[in-house]
């Protein structure tokens, strides 16, 4: 017994300096909770109001691949995408649970949102005091409601932040209570590989679970022992990807699967060159700083640059400093492929900001309390995380609380027609038999889930036969051949430059073919109008009679001859 005290008294001494600083309120667990409580409330309110938001293009998608699955076709067979099929899967499952509409999509966004912000407050325990992880997981779940990030959309990031965060909670997990380690390190394994099959980035979750076990373990295991559970964690990983594909291979087209989501998505990776990196995260910071009040969310952001720098000073266990430090790199590194930097990309980088948030706030008002030897400065911080968290839940009010859905997707997608969309496909669903097949020409996958028929091509998206690529010509070339074969009832062609995304070089060619067989094969039944900042009706039939469009942007609707 008396050989065993050393070790305990070292062990007491890391505790106790892994401790020193990390209250800022009185932790009182009652009183935590509550207030947890209150701002998983406000999360809840405010997208129960954002339920009806029209689907943009990302979620028409993932709707359109889900209700394809639930009708019992796999990815890749009727359409392709460049993106893993986590995210179908879940949009399929969770439209089983909710129904397949806007609503139930968005509502089952909810439940993950809400989930991961307690997973979230769960894990920041690990770095600080409980009233850190209150204001770590209220920043996530609040500033996770805002609309620069169009993060009132169910997108691929929402889902990898949640099996991430899953995955780092039960990795902590094992080192609490370490009975049944193999089945944890298999079971964080799975989890972070469902991270990277939501969408590629994810993948670099992975390395923040092998740098925990490196830190957990690098002191305490031989070496052989370490890479073995390191092992155990890389081949949990590896065992859903692998089943994925062994899936893919016998019950869908691999031939596609492997075409989209490998050769594709190294093209469409090399797009921007490494020059424009810069300029281009320059822009997306500014998108999603954009029209916050000085003392809002754009506070936060800079609040969690700053607490990134305070960590080196803080008082917790150095361990502690360098998990902190790599959950926020890898969460960065999610940001960077393709260097496109869309402001929903930035969602998988929200909860080690908000991490980096509590830090702050901890380490300056614990060093102004050491200072003044007045114990009554630890609570400053919090109330001034509040201050600034109320400004921006102040500024964004109107759009959380009380405008129109509708109205606020038109103010921030502008000449998307993603409220219009609604109509169009209305009028689509009317006027087509169940068995009908419909082909849009653009990148408007909404349109065909409104619609509930199944597209005439499995080209979801024209941005591809657009970009400077090798196969351009080729995709084009298939599109008008399954387009030609289907023979669509109604053919929609969305003049819109958002849809396409023509470049300089772009090949022309399906435009050629798109004016021959429409003027053979079509006539045209309707036309909507769009505009950068209202919402048009549909002109159809007789409507037409006369009309003069006063757009130049326009979605034309053509029925079969």
């Amino acid at each position: 017994m008396v050989g065993k005290m050393p070790q305990q008294v070292v062990i007491n001494k890391k505790k106790q300096e892994a401790n020193r600083g990390r209250a800022t309120l009185p932790d009182n667990d009652k009183l935590i909770y509550y207030l947890f409580g209150l701002s998983v409330l406000f999360v809840i309110i405010a997208r129960i109001h954002l339920l009806d938001f029209p689907f943009e293009r990302d979620e028409g998608e993932f709707a359109y691949m889900g209700k394809l699955i639930l009708d019992g076709h796999p990815p890749y067979s009727l359409a392709y995408n460049m993106k893993l099929p986590g995210t179908y899967y879940l949009y399929a499952l969770i439209m089983k649970i909710f129904g397949r509409s806007v609503t139930g999509v968005h509502m089952g966004l909810t439940l993950v949102i809400v989930a991961s912000m307690f997973l979230l407050f769960l894990i920041s325990k690990t770095f600080i005091s409980k009233t850190g992880a209150l204001i770590s997981a209220a920043t996530f779940g609040i500033m996770g409601t805002s609309w620069t990030l169009l993060a009132q959309a169910a997108h691929a990031t929402h889902f990898v932040s949640f099996f991430a965060l899953c995955g780092i909670y039960v990795l902590l997990q094992l080192y609490k209570n370490e009975q049944n380690k193999t089945f944890k390190y298999l079971t964080a394994g799975g989890l972070l590989s469902m991270a990277f099959i939501c969408k590629q980035s994810g993948i670099f979750f992975l390395f923040l679970g092998i740098t925990l076990i490196l830190l957990k373990e690098c002191n305490k295991k031989p070496f052989i022992k370490l890479a073995g559970n390191i092992a155990i964690l890389v081949a949990g990983f590896i065992i859903p990807v692998l089943t994925m594909m062994f899936y893919l291979y016998f019950f869908s087209d691999f031939g596609n699967f492997w075409f989209w989501t490998v050769t594709y998505l190294s093209k469409y990776g090399n797009q921007v060159p490494v020059s424009d990196a810069l300029p281009m995260f320059k822009m997306a910071v500014g998108t999603i700083t954009e029209n916050y009040t000085s003392t809002g969310y754009v506070a936060l952001w800079i609040v969690s640059l700053l607490g990134l720098l305070l960590v080196p000073i803080s008082k917790s266990w150095i361990q502690h400093r360098i998990l902190f430090f790599s959950f926020f790199f890898f969460s960065f590194l999610t940001i960077l492929p393709g260097f496109y930097f869309r402001p929903h990309y930035f969602i998988t980088l929200l909860p080690a900001v908000a991490l980096s948030v509590a830090v702050f706030f901890e380490v300056i008002t614990r060093y102004i309390a050491d200072k003044t030897k007045m114990s009554c400065f630890t609570i400053i911080g919090f109330f001034l995380f509040l201050v600034l968290i109320g400004t921006g839940i102040k500024a964004n009010a109107n759009y959380l609380f009380k405008q129109n859905p509708e109205i606020s997707c038109k103010q921030i997608y502008g000449s998307n027609p993603f409220a219009e969309s609604v109509k169009i496909a209305e009028f689509l669903k009317n006027h087509t038999n169940a068995e009908d097949k419909i082909a849009v020409l653009g990148s408007e996958p909404q349109i065909c889930f409104y619609a509930d028929r199944y597209a005439a091509t499995g080209y979801l998206y024209t941005y591809g036969l657009m970009e400077s690529h090798d196969y351009a010509l080729s995709m084009q070339q298939e599109m008008i051949k399954e387009i030609e074969q289907n023979k669509p009832a109604f053919l929609i062609y969305v003049n819109i430059g958002t849809s396409w995304l023509k470049g300089p070089h772009s090949n022309l060619f399906i435009f050629n073919w798109t004016n021959e067989y429409i003027h053979k094969n079509y006539r045209l039944a309707g036309i909507c109008e769009i505009f950068p900042y209202s919402i048009s009706s549909l002109k159809v039939y007789e409507q037409l009679n006369n009309f003069k469009p006063h757009s130049q942007e326009l979605i034309y609707l053509f029925e079969k001859k």
